[in-house]
C-alpha cells in the first residue's frame, strides 16, 4: 500500500472506488495509521511541530530597552528565529536574555517600564507552552478537520458527487500530507533546515495526479483546483485553528496586569 500510495498517486483510490479496495488499505485506515506513525517519529527523534529560540549573538552583550512611545520592549544583540519541523530545543531561550530583563526592570525608574519589562519576562515562559501546545494539539485535531476539508472539495470537484467521496479523498490527502511531513522531520533531523513551505510543492504535485484521476479532470483543471482548495483550507480552517490552540496558552493574567500599568 505504501509503494503505490508513494509512487501512483489516486490508484488506492481508484481501486477502493472500484471494488478493489481489498487489494490495499482502506483510506481509513491509511490515515488512522499515518496519524498514529507521525506522532510516534515526532515523539521518538525528538522534533517539534513548531518552536522558537531566542539566542544572544556570539560577540555580543544582550541589552533590553524600553521605547515608551510605542510601550515596547527590545533585546539588542539576540537572534529570534521560528523552526517548524526541527529537532527539540530543551532550552530555547538564552538564560542571558532572562537576565538582561531581569536587570532593565531593576533599574527602571518608570512604572510603565517595569511592567514591560516584567511582561517581556512572562512572555517567554508563555510562548513556549504555546509552541508545545500547538505541536501536541494540531496534528490531534486533524480528526475533526477532516470533514472541512471534504467540504471545501464540493464546490471544486463536483457538487454531484456523495459527500463520502470527497471523504475518501480527504482521508487519502491527509495520508499523503503526514507521510511528507515525516519525510521532511526526518530530513531537517539530519541538518538540511527545510522551511515549512517545502511540503507544499510534493503534496501539490501529488494531489494534483490524484485528483485528476479520482475525479475525472485534466491536470490542468485539478492543478488550479488543488491550489485554490489548499489556499481555502489554510486561510478558513488551518489558521484560524492554529491561532486558537496557540492563544490558548496566553498569560491573560500577565497581559491583564501589563495593560492596567
Amino acid at each position: 500500500t505504501l509503494a503505490v500510495l508513494l509512487t501512483r498517486p489516486g490508484r488506492l483510490l481508484e481501486a477502493y472506488r472500484a471494488g478493489a479496495g481489498s487489494l490495499y488499505v482502506t483510506p481509513l485506515k491509511l490515515f488512522v495509521a499515518t496519524t498514529a506513525l507521525f506522532l510516534a517519529v515526532m515523539n521518538f527523534s525528538g522534533t517539534t511541530l513548531y518552536q522558537s529560540t531566542w539566542r544572544v549573538t556570539p560577540g555580543q552583550t544582550p541589552v533590553a530597552v524600553h521605547d515608551p512611545v510605542a510601550d515596547m520592549v527590545t533585546v539588542h544583540g539576540t537572534d529570534y528565529r521560528e523552526r517548524w519541523l526541527q529537532p527539540h530545543v530543551k532550552q530555547p531561550v538564552d538564560p542571558a536574555i532572562d537576565a538582561a530583563l531581569r536587570e532593565a526592570e531593576t533599574q527602571a525608574t518608570d512604572r510603565t517600564a517595569r511592567a514591560a519589562f516584567r511582561l517581556e519576562r512572562t512572555s517567554i515562559v508563555t510562548e513556549e507552552r504555546m509552541n508545545q501546545r500547538l505541536s501536541a494539539w494540531l496534528p490531534n485535531v486533524v480528526w475533526l478537520l477532516m470533514p472541512l476539508y471534504a467540504a471545501l472539495l464540493i464546490p471544486l470537484f463536483g457538487r454531484r458527487r456523495l459527500f463520502l467521496e470527497h471523504v475518501i479523498f480527504a482521508m487519502w490527502a491527509h495520508a499523503v500530507g503526514f507521510v511528507i511531513l515525516m519525510g521532511v522531520a526526518t530530513l531537517n533531523g539530519r541538518g538540511l533546515g527545510l522551511p515549512p513551505w517545502s511540503i507544499l510543492p510534493p503534496y501539490l504535485a501529488y494531489f494534483t495526479i490524484a485528483a485528476a484521476r479520482y475525479y475525472d479532470r485534466r491536470w490542468w483543471s485539478a492543478l488550479w483546483r488543488g491550489a485554490v482548495h489548499l489556499l481555502a483550507y489554510a486561510l478558513l480552517v488551518l489558521l484560524p485553528v492554529s491561532l486558537a490552540i496557540y492563544m490558548s496558552g496566553m498569560d491573560w493574567d500577565a497581559l491583564g496586569a501589563w495593560l492596567v500599568a
